[in-house]
């Protein structure tokens, strides 16, 4: 009994819940859900019927909101059906198709952002062809042609029939520039719907892009008489009659167009346009003024006379127009970038960038914008960013040699060593000419001590410039640091035949010469070095070393002292003079003023040494020469302990110069 007490309360409960015996415990709304999943395979009249079924099954669930939200939309009622989409997804995520439909109805309220969402949404629950053909209109409108050509091609896939994909896809290559594919798309279009109106518009602009004016207007006017009141057909038509010159019947063709074009206007901008591409600037911005007086909202006419004002040299009034135009609705990218521009060569770099990026939300496949502003990141030092902007040119563009070498080297400012040196080898490859893409590909490979890749790329140089300076002082430091000698001494030897009259080039060959020991060939090298130079420092060192080297003191002395004085800062002179023996040293003057004073130091000196053998006093006499000239010269080595001024007398004084022969004695022993 209490089993089927418990059975009754249990069946009561369900029905309560609205327990449906046909499905089981999914319910009436599962029913319901399982009713919309069925929509596509109806027909009007069909799915009418089973709408209201949804509606009597589950009103207030999700599938009742889903049905709401469809015939408020098919009324035109976008925002109540938005709210009705919504709803239905916040009660179940998974329902069907209620992503797509809210993501078609953002896109028909303009919301490209939310309806991209939506429908991605909707195509990872679904691989339905109706939502890859949605994000490829929305990624058109927002201008992002890569994507929109990618989702255009995968909607064609399930929808081949489908005009309005191949002329959607055609309308991207036409403004891409690449117009054998877009004529190729425009011919599918037609061929699956020969009335398509949007095929034939696109290829009529496709024929005024080609300069095919006389085959865009035909085509235009077998439109009109199936359309006579499109206003695109008619704007086309105008712009076709104006490229003509027949302004008549173009200012006829805009104001049925909702144009107010006059013919004094286009004839001012045919006039201000053929005077700027002339380059009589003065006449091209007079004409332009006067067509920016009669349309003064006009961004076209604005944007012209910009040119004309940039073009003649008045940057101020070019910016000024410019910033009129893009002030105003409809005013074309390139009124952003030309700004841009100015803005940069005046150097207000901030500015610049904002109207770059101003100008690639306007048309985000210009490759000269993107390069711009790729162009100024680097210049700013922001390396990061131009290295995103530089590698979106790429993948828009595929291999350009010039985008390659910039990004290498925003990658090797950067710090990026191994990417830095992938994009160089890109650049040299599909461009070995370029001479800076080899140069710096060859300084970072040494700078990564990779010599043999390094010495490969500074030959480049050579090869293409064979006086590269930079090139060959790499190839010099490479051969140095391998101890190939004979390879540095030939090179060298090129180097001088390159250029005999840079003294640089003598002394490094001197250099070597010194280094093999080949003192007269050095002494030569340095003696030209310092014909081109006399104050050539460095060779006037190098050539005191060299006659030290070959026993010739005298001429050492002097040759250092000179470098000395010619370059302070160079220390080796200074000590190789202090290694020079004194009593082999030039014999100095006396000054009669000090004689008797040296004459009393003379005395005591010889007193001391006398008991010494010959050659000591042979060596007394050469120290007392000497130090007779150190007593009156006004400059002595402090190296040997000599001071500039003595007194005349004093035990101190006599004691340190005593100190000193002794040393200089022992040092020649």
């Amino acid at each position: 009994m209490k089993k089927k007490l418990f059975l009754l309360l249990a069946l009561l409960a369900s029905l309560s819940c609205g327990f449906d015996w046909t499905f089981g415990l999914a319910g009436k709304c599962s029913q319901a859900k399982k009713i919309v999943a069925s929509f596509g395979e109806k027909n009007d009249a069909e799915r009418e019927l089973l709408e209201k079924r949804v509606l009597d099954l589950c009103p207030d669930g999700a599938a009742g909101n889903f049905v709401r939200g469809v015939r408020s939309e098919r009324a035109s009622r976008i925002d109540e059906a938005i709210a009705s989409y919504r709803e239905c997804a916040k009660e179940d995520p998974a329902f069907p198709r209620v992503h797509g439909n809210l993501g078609g109805a953002y896109y028909q309220k303009g919301m490209l952002d939310d309806a991209a969402l939506e429908l991605t949404t909707a195509l990872a629950e679904e691989k339905d062809p109706r939502y890859h053909k949605g994000l490829a209109k929305i990624y058109a409108d927002k201008r992002i042609y890569t994507l929109a050509i990618y989702h255009y091609n995968e909607a064609i896939k399930g929808l081949p029939g489908d005009a309005s994909l191949h002329s959607g896809l055609a309308d991207i290559y036409r403004k891409q520039g690449q117009y054998d594919k877009a004529d190729e798309e425009y011919l599918k279009a037609i061929g699956s719907n020969a009335a398509s109106e949007d095929a034939r518009i696109g290829m009529a602009a496709l024929y005024l892009e080609r300069n095919q004016t006389d085959k865009a207007i035909d085509e235009l006017k077998r439109l009109q008489t199936v359309n006579p009141q499109s206003k695109k057909i008619h704007l086309l038509l105008g712009s076709a009659y104006e490229r003509k010159g027949d302004l008549r019947k173009a200012e006829y063709e805009y104001l049925l167009g909702g144009r107010n074009r006059s013919v004094e206007l286009m004839e001012q901008l045919r006039k201000g346009n053929e005077y700027l591409k002339s380059g009589d600037y003065a006449k091209a911005v007079s004409e332009l003024e006067e067509a920016a007086k009669d349309r003064p909202g006009d961004p076209e006419t604005l944007m012209r006379l910009g040119d004309a004002y940039g073009a003649a040299g008045r940057d101020d009034e070019a910016i000024a127009t410019y910033r009129e135009a893009v002030r105003l609705k409809g005013a074309p990218a390139e009124a952003h970038r030309n700004l841009g521009v100015l803005y940069e060569k005046k150097g207000m770099l901030d500015e610049a960038v904002v109207e770059y990026r101003e100008a690639l939300r306007s048309d985000p496949d210009s490759p000269e914008t993107r390069r711009l502003l790729a162009d100024i990141y680097a210049l700013r030092g922001s390396y990061p960013q131009a290295i995103e902007q530089y590698r979106e040119l790429i993948r828009m563009k595929k291999d350009t040699p010039q985008i390659r070498y910039r990004l290498a080297r925003a990658y090797m400012s950067n710090k990026n060593d191994k990417e830095a040196i992938t994009e160089y080898k890109a650049a040299v490859r599909l461009d070995p000419d370029n001479i800076d893409a080899q140069r710096d590909l060859a300084n970072l490979y040494r700078r990564n001590s990779l010599d043999d890749e390094a010495l490969q790329h500074y030959k480049e140089v050579i090869r293409l410039k064979k006086d590269d300076a930079e090139a060959r002082n790499g190839i010099l430091a490479i051969y140095v640091k391998k101890k190939k000698f004979n390879e540095v001494t030939a090179l060298l030897q090129e180097n001088v035949a390159l250029a005999p009259n840079n003294p640089d080039n003598h002394y490094k060959l001197g250099l070597i010469h010194e280094f093999n020991k080949d003192y007269d060939s050095a002494a030569a090298s340095y003696k030209k070095a310092l014909e081109l130079k006399p104050d050539h420092a460095k060779a006037l060192n190098a050539s005191g070393r060299v006659l030290m080297k070959t026993g010739r003191f005298n001429e050492a002395k002097e040759m250092l002292e000179t470098a000395k004085k010619t370059n302070p800062g160079i220390e080796e002179p200074a000590v190789l003079a202090g290694n020079i023996p004194e009593e082999l040293s030039p014999e100095p003057k006396v000054y009669r003023s000090k004689a008797g004073r040296s004459h009393s130091r003379k005395h005591e000196k010889l007193e001391k040494k006398g008991k010494r053998g010959k050659k000591g006093k042979a060596s007394a006499k050469s120290r007392k020469s000497q130090e007779q000239s150190d007593d009156d010269s006004p400059k002595k080595s402090s190296k040997h302990g000599v001071s500039k001024k003595k007194s005349s007398g004093g035990e101190a004084s006599k004691k340190k110069s005593k100190q000193a022969s002794k040393g200089k004695k022992s040092k020649k022993k």
